[in-house]
């Protein structure tokens, strides 16, 4: 997960010219591919919002294994909005908040969108970590 975030932000450089860095936190453990794919996804999600719509010239993507969490954080410097003012399409068609939500509310999560009008956006999903046993069966 740690490598396709990192090669995802190196992309995101490349293609949209926007400074984005990639940075880990805590020892990263293996995770079910569920997790994996959710929270790659909303990375991707995310990126794709900030290139489409923030004007940001930064970004920052945060994988960070904590104790009993794992959690990616995307924070941009741009032009931010008014969460609650966005009409979403429905959860099933991939692409928006409600689809990241849905993906990992799913898994037990929880799904943060924090953004102003002119100070950018930050999402963050959370997932709790499995428990031993049912992770040692996903290594």
């Amino acid at each position: 997960l740690a490598g396709a975030l990192e090669r995802l932000c190196a992309t995101t450089t490349d293609r949209h010219h926007i400074d984005a860095r990639f940075h880990l936190r805590g020892a990263p453990i293996g995770l079910p591919a569920e997790y994996e794919v959710a929270l790659l996804r909303v990375a991707q999600s995310a990126l794709a919002n900030t290139t489409r719509h923030s004007r940001a010239t930064g970004v920052d993507v945060t994988l960070d294994f904590g104790d009993d969490r794992v959690a990616v954080d995307i924070t941009d410097d741009g032009v931010g909005f008014d969460p609650g003012s966005v009409p979403e399409p429905a959860p099933e068609s991939g692409f928006g908040l409600a689809a990241m939500r849905a993906r990992v509310d799913d898994l037990g999560g929880t799904f943060t969108v924090r953004s102003t009008e002119g100070e950018g956006t930050s999402i963050t999903a959370v997932l709790p970590l499995p428990s031993e046993s049912s992770s040692e069966r996903h290594l």
